[in-house]
């Protein structure tokens, strides 16, 4: 007698001994009802052996060799003839009745399914208790909810649970109570400690919810039971639920709350998984001109991977309306960063776009500027900077514009030394030192500007060099004979421990506006590298410089801009620290997002003329 096959295949050499029971077939409501009374009638009455028949031992037996389970199949028939009654029929598929049906097509009782099913039942309430009991209350109702949700077939995710209680995962769930995230071989990480971020969390969360996926689609009823326990404990990682005795223990008076403040090693694995910043420093001097429309060659080279973490732009001969400026900033940025803030001296500007989710962990900023003309009338030479914490780490942005020409070397060096002596910074910030000299009290510190050092070399070897004999960008940093900025560097007469990127572009000044030819004027000024940007950190080969370049694209000015990406290491901190709450300029950022829109409207309609032209 041979049995048709309706909706499933099956293998009998599969490596599971039971694969071939997990089949699919289509029965009406009345019928369901009938066969779940059926079932809960016979799980009363407990009639059977098979109801306590290990499913293994049911296979297999005590000798360990393979049962033909006569149950299954029709009188006089077993496991060996059906298979070869397959091989002879191959247009006829041979399929045994599904778990939980509990009858073949002669409609003979299957007390050994029945048992299977129980088996299950049984070890699903076990499973519920072991995860109830290592998971807060609020972490059950998470679980209760994440339960109740469809898969891909529209089946109950809940209704057909799998027997995982002896798996891998559920030891340490037992054992931890915690979600770990998986491994390249798919095993669990024994490092709870591991990080999942702005970065890596949502890829994160996108695996998990695949493996869940893969797994719920082996069982006939949807999600197994290993698939919830995932969700659950991911869904409670993510809201970071805190306990009510370990929220009555803080202090925050005293900032002491150690990993679970707001500037704590948690939110810090959080926000950045790696601890590091990536810092992108532009340097200009705008001749006082506008700007370019399209700013994109400057604040996003082609160069960067990435959009930086923090942008921090310097301005000497500033572009009059400041707010237009940050604004074109903004606009090429997009939503993803904020003017966090800005500071103005005279014809100096400096401002500091960040991260959006960056803006909660920092400390209030504080500016200080210094003028090396106090006679002038216009401040036009000195310096404005900014400095901040962000968790643990403090910064300070230093945007200075020297003395000018050649042969005022010594001046230059005066206002190095007046700036460092003068900036009254930190105010409130509660740093570790507090010297006079303002570069000492910061964990980093990053001077950029129109330094306005020369080349000691005439102007036609200058020009010969650069226009005819080096190609640029170099291969090779350049040694750049004659500068007068390593000179001072090297004899210590200025700007002691800062340290400058290796340098492979042309000399940022003096260009005829609008052009990339050096200056043709009568005065013929000699190239050089005025524009430079300077570093250095409190501890060695935690703040490295990743690039160093030009943006000789930009033709506006006369100088060419400078920029220079870097990378510093970020500690936790304490929230005692004057928080900023996470402001920023709101009018800059809804104008420049306005401006996107508008631009993209303009483009959709521009695309629709061409197409229909």
């Amino acid at each position: 007698m041979s049995i048709r096959a309706e909706n499933a295949k099956m293998s009998f050499r599969s490596k599971e001994p039971y694969n071939f029971l997990r089949t699919k077939s289509k029965k009406s409501k009345a019928e369901k009802s009938s066969e779940a009374k059926q079932c809960s009638s016979s799980e009363k009455s407990k009639s059977s052996k098979a109801d306590f028949m290990d499913h293994d031992f049911a296979l297999y037996g005590r000798s360990g060799r393979r049962n033909t389970l006569p149950n299954l199949f029709p009188e006089g028939e077993n496991l060996q003839s059906m298979m070869a009654k397959g091989k002879q029929k191959s247009q006829e598929d041979l399929t045994l009745p599904a778990i939980g049906k509990g009858s073949c097509r002669d409609e003979q009782p299957l007390p050994f399914l029945d048992s299977l099913i129980k088996r299950k039942n049984k070890l699903r309430q076990s499973f519920h208790g072991t995860l109830s009991s290592s998971l807060p209350s609020s972490n059950k109702l998470l679980m209760r909810h994440g339960t109740s949700g469809k898969n891909k077939k529209g089946s109950s995710s809940s209704s057909q649970p799998s027997s995982c209680e002896n798996s891998p995962f559920m030891k340490r769930v037992e054992s931890t109570g915690r979600f770990r995230r998986k491994d390249a071989e798919g095993s669990l990480d024994s490092n709870p400690s591991l990080p999942s971020t702005p970065n890596t969390e949502t890829v994160e969360t996108a695996s998990i919810s695949k493996s869940m996926t893969d797994e719920s689609s082996d069982e006939p009823g949807g999600a197994t039971m290993e698939g919830l326990a995932r969700q659950a404990l991911l869904a409670a990682r993510v809201f970071h639920l805190i306990p009510v005795e370990k929220a009555r223990e803080r202090n925050f008076l005293q900032g002491r709350i150690a990993s679970v403040s707001l500037m704590g090693k948690l939110e810090l694995d959080k926000v950045l998984p790696q601890r590091e910043l990536s810092i992108f420093i532009a340097t200009w001097n705008m001749n006082g001109q506008q700007p370019p429309k399209d700013l994109n060659d400057l604040f996003l080279p082609a160069d960067l991977e990435h959009v930086p973490d923090i942008l921090v732009v310097g301005t000497q001969e500033s572009y009059p309306d400041r707010t237009e400026w940050e604004v074109q900033i903004q606009e090429t940025l997009g939503p993803s960063h904020v003017l966090f803030h800005s500071a103005v001296f005279g014809v100096l500007h400096i401002c500091v776009f960040m991260r959006r989710d960056l803006i909660w962990f920092c400390s209030i900023p504080e500016e200080a500027n210094v003028s090396t003309r106090t006679a002038a009338a216009f401040r036009t030479k000195g310096a404005v900077a900014i400095g901040f914490m962000l968790f643990g780490t403090s910064f300070l942005f230093i945007c200075s514009h020297l003395t000018a020409h050649a042969d005022k070397v010594k001046e230059r060096v005066h206002d190095a030394r007046r700036i460092i002596g003068s900036l009254e910074l930190p105010k409130a910030l509660p740093l570790r030192t507090k010297s006079k000299d303002a570069t000492q009290n910061y964990d980093y510190v990053i001077w950029s500007g129109d330094l306005n050092f020369r080349l000691d070399q005439s102007r036609e070897d200058v020009v010969q060099w650069a226009c005819n004999d080096q190609a640029f960008p170099a291969e090779v940093p350049l040694i750049l004979n004659g500068d007068q900025l390593r000179q001072v560097m090297e004899e210590g007469s200025a700007f002691n421990d800062f340290q400058e990127g290796p340098i492979h572009f042309p000399p940022t000044y003096k260009y005829d506006p609008g052009t990339d030819h050096f200056d043709t004027s009568s005065k013929r000024r000699t190239p050089a590298y005025t524009d430079r940007i300077l570093f250095r950190s409190r501890l060695m080969h935690e703040l490295k410089c990743k690039m160093y370049s030009s943006a000789h694209q930009v033709l506006t000015s006369d100088h060419k801009p400078v920029w220079a990406l870097f990378s510093a290491k970020i500690r936790p901190g304490k929230d005692s620290v004057p928080l900023a709450g996470g402001q920023f300029n709101r009018e800059v950022y809804m104008e420049g997002m306005k401006r996107r829109a508008a631009a993209m409207e303009r483009r959709k309609g521009s695309s629709l003329i061409c197409s229909v032209q």
